[in-house]
């Protein structure tokens, strides 16, 4: 049957077979080889775990603010808003308007405010009036005494003159009338004649007591004038000073009233208004923010909020690693600072004021908080540098203490035995 057979048997057993695939000798791997390899792996990872130093990070948040703080402006008492100085962005300088706030209730109580100060003013200007031509009449009456005065005394230096001549004319007589009695008496005249002397002797006593009743006179009107000019300044003075106590008085009543009425609300610092709440028209209440003003030529300055547990290595001059909410890292990368400020103890919402959602959110944990100065002030997005802006929301990483891996994989050891090393801290390179 073989030799009938076109093909040999062998080779009909091997088609037979050929299904099943060639045969394969697999070489084993050398010993040597799978150690060597080995070895490096091992030295690798001893290398690795020894050399290889790692930085402990915490997540934390804040947001931007101004070095310098931002200043909130509020109302004192509540009322409706009758103008205001200007949109966002606006320069202001301390002591500008920027608000005036009208404190009249909407009943009629602003019409009469409005009456009692035009009342007021009517009597001011009365009073100011009266003031000056009580000035005037001053002048005139004080010039009129000095007038008077100076009359007085040229009349009694006449009169002086006059009581001289006459005095000594009286004296003449007297001795002429004495003469022409011893005459008489001797009958050497006649008694008629000294009668006549006699008469005229008399006439110029009375004429002389005349003159010295004159005299007495005019030195009492003298006296009266004198009197007056030596109080004149100061019943003028007192007179004048009532009138100006009842304008001051006026004037107090007018600032009162206007107190009353309105208010000017001003910038207490120099910056730019930002954040602008109220506009004229509005109903405002006392204690509402109704503009928020950024110091002018400010740096900005990023404030973290951390817990407790994240501050313990954070050190002034350690590195942060920031990522601003306004413009994703995915795109536009993470952004470096250095920590300028630790606060010493927490600060919970009531202690400052709250900046941002994010940092409020911190503070009602009692929170540390960490400023940070970004070391660049603005960002790179799309080729262009836009600056940041106070209140952008920032996530941050605190780089804690730097440890080689053999210290974090055996800190719970270290921590049993009270190894000093799991307690240094580094700075992130």
């Amino acid at each position: 049957m073989d030799s009938l057979l076109l093909f040999r048997r062998e080779a009909i057993d091997a088609r037979r077979h050929q299904w099943m695939g060639r045969p394969l000798l697999v070489q084993p791997v050398s010993v040597t080889v799978v150690a060597v390899i080995s070895i490096i792996i091992v030295a690798l990872v001893v290398g690795v775990i020894v050399f290889g130093r790692y930085t402990n990070r915490v997540r934390v948040s804040g947001t931007i603010v101004p070095g310098a703080g931002v200043t909130e402006v509020f109302s004192r008492q509540p009322g409706h808003i009758i103008s205001g100085i200007g949109e966002e962005g606006t320069t202001v300088k301390q002591g500008d308007v920027l608000y005036t706030v009208s404190l009249d209730d909407v009943s009629s109580m602003g019409e009469t405010a409005s009456l009692v100060e035009k009342q007021l003013r009517i009597q001011r200007e009365t009073l100011i009036t009266a003031l000056t031509e009580r000035a005037r009449l001053d002048a005139i009456d004080k010039d009129g005494l000095g007038t008077q005065e100076s009359q007085l005394g040229q009349e009694l230096d006449r009169l002086h003159e006059q009581i001289a001549t006459t005095s000594e004319y009286v004296e003449l007589l007297k001795g002429l009338a004495s003469k022409y009695r011893s005459l008489t008496d001797r009958g050497v005249t006649a008694e008629r004649e000294f009668e006549a002397r006699e008469e005229t002797y008399k006439d110029n006593q009375r004429q002389l007591q005349s003159l010295r009743r004159q005299e007495v006179q005019l030195l009492a009107q003298r006296s009266e004038v004198q009197t007056k000019l030596l109080g004149f300044d100061t019943n003028a003075a007192l007179a004048i000073g009532e009138l100006r106590q009842r304008i001051a008085v006026i004037e107090q009543q007018l600032a009162e009233g206007a107190a009353r009425h309105s208010i000017d609300i001003v910038a207490p610092r120099d910056g730019t208004l930002t954040a602008v709440i109220a506009k004229p028209g509005q109903m405002i209440i006392a204690g509402a923010p109704l503009v928020s003003i950024l110091p002018a030529d400010s740096t900005l300055e990023v404030q973290l909020w951390a817990p407790s547990s994240a501050v313990g290595f954070v050190k002034e001059g350690n590195k942060v690693l920031m990522r601003y909410a306004a413009f994703p890292y995915q795109k536009f990368g993470q952004y470096t600072g250095v920590v300028t400020k630790i606060s010493r103890v927490t600060i919970k919402s009531q202690d400052g004021t709250e900046q941002g959602d994010a940092a409020a959110q911190a503070q009602r944990t009692a929170s540390y908080r960490i400023s940070v100065r970004p070391d660049s002030q603005n960002v790179i997005a799309y080729g262009k540098r836009e600056p940041l802006r106070a209140g952008m929301a920032v996530e941050a990483e605190l780089m804690l203490d730097t440890r080689p891996l053999y210290q974090w994989i055996l800190e719970p050891l270290y921590s049993l035995r009270g190894f000093p090393d799991t307690h240094k801290g580094g700075n992130f390179q």
